[in-house]
């Protein structure tokens, strides 16, 4: 079983202790389903994007329904991390960060190498705050204080109380449920209905039959990515060939030829983001590195080789060029403490399977790595010591430098660079309006999340992702609600 399918599988199989109404929501009976349904607004994809813009539509009045190909809801949602970069002055404040929408703007565009839209970059950043606000207003918890998450570049990450992204998903499909809204699962679209020039429906699969679902206003595209279509990611960037995916096996991208079989333009579909994962053969993911503050990279011969603190591209080549692309995160007891549940779970289980190590001592470590140790003992020594004198040889920013790898137990995880994120797509406008090839809005067809283009550019910043999702989730489920 790949590390990916087990990890969703003991995701899954951990809400059993965590009620959400609509994982278990089934669709409709075939006598039901048979005679179709006609909707105002139809939602594709349950994840952040999706359940946001349904929810958005439906207090608009209008009568919506999601579908989802998969047998449980949340997609990449589910199985994220779950971090939530935003704003924050009453978090900050209390921690000494300065911040502003400007500052993030500015990161955030300079890290995508300045081609992401920045309208659409724009409005993600303005709505930072208030979808921060929305979310805890309607049950989603966060821890009190925020960090910087791996390529996130500032102390603006959130993380929410409930380990990765089922904390999201309980709250917004209990919000559905609220609203009456029908999640059906098993539904898979395979084409869009067009009638006048207007999207007006769906043709989906449903135990392999053919049903035909119409919609008043529009239909919402919110089904992820395609990092799990390794052929397709391959044909696009040949570096990436021979790497796992790090998210959902839903991620498969179906919905791209559909929407642009429908008109829709597609751009920088080779864009294609790496992130820390499994080596080759391992399937226990590690969290290790997602609070910069608290672990380091270094090489299989110990050494550091990168400010860990950098861009999520600039550490992509920085871990290329090393030896067999194997590298180790380390972390020490608050690190480890630090995660997730599901993180630690990873963890323990991957250690059992000699994935992860853990040691008294850094001597121990360094044997169970395989890696010299007194290069080791000093790639730890001389990042304390930077931590001591705010100044770091690999160039770290000072307030990264704040804890030391020095309190046993050690923890570190073999990893390579996997395939994460896609930052192209379908082309959107500011109201999440499908584009054609002449940049002009398809009437009735709108897009949010990480099936789009254009907020991101070249390379995404970490914990913009869900962000994305829920701003142009709301834009999306607000815009297909006006006719």
């Amino acid at each position: 079983m790949s590390f990916r399918r087990s990890f969703l599988i003991r995701a899954v199989g951990s809400l059993i202790l965590f009620p959400i109404a609509a994982f278990t929501k089934k669709v409709k009976s075939a006598e039901e389903i048979n005679t179709g349904g006609c909707y105002d607004v139809i939602v594709i994809g349950s994840g952040a994007a999706g359940l946001t813009a349904a929810i958005f539509a439906a207090d608009k009045g209008k009568k919506v329904a999601v579908f989802e190909k998969m047998p449980v809801i949340g997609g990449n949602t589910l199985i994220s991390s779950g971090i939530l970069n935003a704003p924050d002055p009453h978090r900050q404040d209390l921690q000494g960060i300065q911040d502003s929408e400007d500052l993030f703007f500015n990161q955030s565009f300079q890290a995508g190498h300045f081609k992401s839209n920045p309208q659409l970059l724009s409005l993600m950043v303005k709505n930072a705050n208030p979808t921060l606000r929305w979310l805890e207003s309607i049950g989603v918890k966060f821890k009190k204080g925020v960090f910087q998450v791996y390529g996130g570049l500032w102390p603006r990450s959130h993380y929410p109380s409930i380990s990765h992204g089922r904390g999201y998903v309980a709250v917004l499909s209990e919000q559905c449920r609220i609203r009456n809204i029908p999640i059906y699962t098993n539904c898979e679209v395979y084409e869009l209905i067009k009638k006048n020039g207007k999207v007006s429906g769906v043709k989906v699969l449903y135990k392999g039959e053919e049903r035909i679902f119409n919609a008043q206003n529009g239909v919402v595209i919110a089904s992820g990515g395609f990092t799990a279509n390794l052929n397709k990611c391959y044909k696009l960037d040949p570096n990436l060939h021979g790497m796992k995916y790090t998210g959902a096996p839903s991620a498969t991208g179906e919905m791209l030829d559909i929407a642009e079989k429908a008109g829709a333009q597609l751009k920088d579909l080779e864009e294609i983001q790496c992130n820390l994962g499994p080596d080759i053969g391992y399937k226990h993911r590690s969290g290790f590195h997602l609070d910069v503050t608290r672990h380091i990279l270094v090489n299989k011969l110990g050494n550091r080789f990168v400010a860990e603190d950098n861009a999520r591209d600039v550490i992509r080549d920085a871990v290329f060029i090393q030896p067999e692309r194997i590298v180790f995160s380390l972390v020490d007891k608050g690190g480890f403490q630090n995660l997730g549940s599901l993180f630690q779970q990873a963890s323990i289980l991957g250690e059992r399977e000699g994935e992860h190590y853990s040691a008294l001592t850094i001597e121990e470590l360094a044997r169970k790595m395989k890696v010299p140790y007194q290069n080791l003992k000093n790639s730890i020594d001389h990042y304390n010591s930077a931590v001591d004198t705010k100044k770091d040889s690999f160039g770290r920013e000072r307030w990264m430098l704040q804890e030391k790898i020095q309190n046993p137990p050690f923890y570190a995880a073999r990893v390579k660079m996997a395939i994460h994120y896609t930052m192209g797509g379908i082309v959107i406008n500011e109201k999440a309006q499908v584009l054609d090839k002449n940049n002009e809005p398809i009437s009735g067809l709108y897009a949010a999340g990480e099936v789009t283009t254009g907020v991101h550019g070249k390379n995404r910043v970490g914990g913009n992702g869900l962000l994305d999702a829920f701003v142009f989730g709301r834009i999306a489920g607000e815009s297909v609600a006006v006719k």
